[in-house]
């Protein structure tokens, strides 16, 4: 069996670069960086416990984030999305530190993960023997949309989320 994530190529960097021009009413955002402690990592090797607790240290940002911002309804979904973001950033990613920002304009919520190496994130196939890298299956599922866009130095895995129609008065 085959499994895959429907992102072609051209339509990932397509998608990463239009979202930014029609998402310009930026309503809050929030950017983090942290230093990675360790290279890299096989999945074989792992990662190093302090690179182990970003994941939930970065959930932990967006759920409060979320929060204020009044949008509860997707604190699952985009747990979910950060979790594998930032794995792969850890696990695939290079570079010495990784990125992290939560952006609520108009149009949406927008969770990006920026990491060190080159490579865009584009259409992937999994084979039924692997029993790792189905977490962009994963993105795929949960967010409304994603893609890669490229940045001076690496990429942002993006992924974005519809939010209900905001009320006068909400923050």
């Amino acid at each position: 069996m085959t499994l895959t994530a429907h992102r072609m190529p051209s339509a990932a960097v397509t998608r990463g670069q239009g979202i930014e021009a029609d998402w310009t009413t930026v309503r809050a955002a929030h950017e983090l960086w942290f230093a990675r402690t360790s290279p890299p990592a096989t999945l074989a090797e792992g990662h190093d416990i302090e690179d182990r607790k970003w994941p939930e240290r970065m959930r932990h940002q967006s759920r409060g984030l979320l929060e204020h911002w009044e949008l509860e309804g997707l604190i699952d979904r985009v747990d979910t999305v950060l979790t594998e973001l930032v794995n792969n950033a850890l696990v695939h990613g290079g570079g010495a530190s990784v990125g992290f920002r939560m952006t609520l304009t108009e149009a949406g919520l927008l969770v990006e993960v920026a990491d060190s190496a080159p490579d865009l994130v584009s259409h992937v196939v999994y084979d039924e023997p692997e029993e790792h890298g189905r977490g962009l299956l994963l993105v795929d599922a949960f967010a409304d949309d994603w893609g890669t866009r490229p940045r001076d130095v690496g990429k942002w895995t993006w992924a974005a989320f519809a939010v209900p129609a905001r009320t006068e008065g909400a923050r």
